[in-house]
């Protein structure tokens, strides 16, 4: 692939190219040839089509309850106090005693799997905890991708503090907040917008591991509506202009940005399991447990949309989701090759966290419990120490036995 300047395209392909996303039938050609072309006005137009909505009402449904944003800032008050005072200790000019390791500055914009919130370590309170990582958080709880790049905190935080690391997790309220995925699905199960999609099977095709539960994936896009690869490849744009604007200033070519030799980490989620159940009898040691799945939504993300859309069978609501996240996680790994041929070199880094957590081991319909957030959490500190710039950009985490914590 070449990256050299370029001039704009024609308004009315680019339209025309749009158009082909929101019905499914762009290729993967076409894709990548507008991929370098949209700016943030075409992400705000895409996503009023894909939600059939308008931009204020977007807004008002990605927008985060009151309540839960004041709990996030608390937390992120917190971390960033702890940031501050460990920078301002001289930790840009040393090497962190423990093991010689390089002292990193990390940003981080993401959404509940890096602030979870209630009292539970997540993945970025166990990566605060390393002596060698000064973490600066912007992540909410119930965040949507779109209003992160709506927003731009982690573009003036970049700015301002100049990390080696930033860490980005989104998509997952996107597609689940406010029922969304009733949206993406059909009852019928007799859909085959899979093979109408050239971006997804792109992806099957070129995947890092195919579906270790490969008649589980076939299942479950049978469900799946044109709307989700169109959000899908909506997904892409996104992360792409995010990516594209930190390392190469929005040039679209093998050039540094204003952060140059910075580290791009993404993460993809596990298969979450669609699920109602309330916890029989009270372990006090697993409190939150009981608290997330009565207060927090439990069975509101995935259950019910899917039953409200006339989906009941346990095992094919899985398998829905099963396929949902084993292509997001492609996709997010394509974004990283796409990087890597553009700079010759890995600076996009992927936890790929899928079959991490097993059968047993949420705390709720969405989130893990500590160990798993923990064990998430270990890969990204591996890939924020040893950065393979010239090997596999993709870390998986260990994947968790049958028979798993519960």
């Amino acid at each position: 692939m070449i990256y050299n300047d370029r001039k704009a395209m024609d308004p009315d392909k680019k339209n025309c190219l749009i158009k082909k996303l929101l019905n499914n039938n762009i290729s993967v050609r076409e894709l990548i040839e507008l991929r370098p072309e949209i700016n943030e006005f075409d992400l705000s137009e895409i996503i009023q089509h894909i939600y059939d909505l308008n931009l204020e009402q977007v807004r008002k449904i990605a927008a985060l309850a009151p309540v839960m944003a004041k709990v996030d800032a608390l937390k992120n008050s917190q971390r960033n106090t702890r940031f501050i005072k460990k920078v301002k200790n001289n930790f840009r000019k040393h090497t962190a005693k423990h093991n010689g390791l390089k002292n990193r500055v990390v940003v981080v914009e993401g959404d509940s799997w890096f602030n979870y919130p209630i009292l539970l370590s997540d993945v970025i309170d166990w990566v605060a905890m390393e002596e060698n990582m000064a973490v600066y958080s912007l992540a909410s709880g119930g965040d949507w991708l779109m209003n992160m790049l709506s927003a731009k905190k982690y573009v003036e935080q970049l700015s301002t503090l100049q990390p080696d690391v930033f860490i980005i997790s989104g998509g997952g309220n996107d597609l689940v907040g406010n029922r969304r995925i009733a949206a993406m699905v059909t009852h019928k199960g007799d859909s085959n917008e899979f093979e109408n999609s050239a971006f997804a099977k792109y992806l099957y095709q070129n995947a890092t591991n195919p579906p270790d539960k490969p008649e589980d994936f076939k299942r479950g896009t049978q469900f799946i509506s044109k709307d989700f690869y169109a959000l899908l490849a909506f997904f892409q744009l996104q992360y792409y202009f995010i990516i594209n604007g930190i390392l190469t200033g929005g040039k679209g070519k093998g050039e540094n940005g204003k952060f140059p030799g910075i580290q791009v980490i993404t993460q993809g989620y596990d298969y979450a399991i669609p699920n109602d159940k309330k916890i029989a009898g009270y372990n006090p040691l697993k409190w939150y447990r009981l608290f997330a799945r009565t207060f927090l939504g439990h069975g509101g993300w995935l259950k019910t949309p899917l039953q409200l859309r006339g989906i009941y069978d346990p095992e094919d609501q899985r398998k829905i989701v099963y396929a949902m996240i084993y292509l997001f996680n492609e996709m997010m790994i394509d974004i990283g090759r796409v990087f890597s041929e553009m700079l010759g070199e890995n600076r996009v880094f992927h936890i790929d966290s899928r079959g991490s957590v097993g059968k047993n081991g949420w705390t709720d319909e969405l989130h893990p419990l500590p160990q798993h957030f923990k064990k998430t959490a270990a890969a990204f500190i591996h890939c924020i120490n040893n950065p393979n710039k010239n090997g596999s950009a993709v870390i998986e985490v260990v994947k968790q036995q049958e028979g798993g914590q519960k």
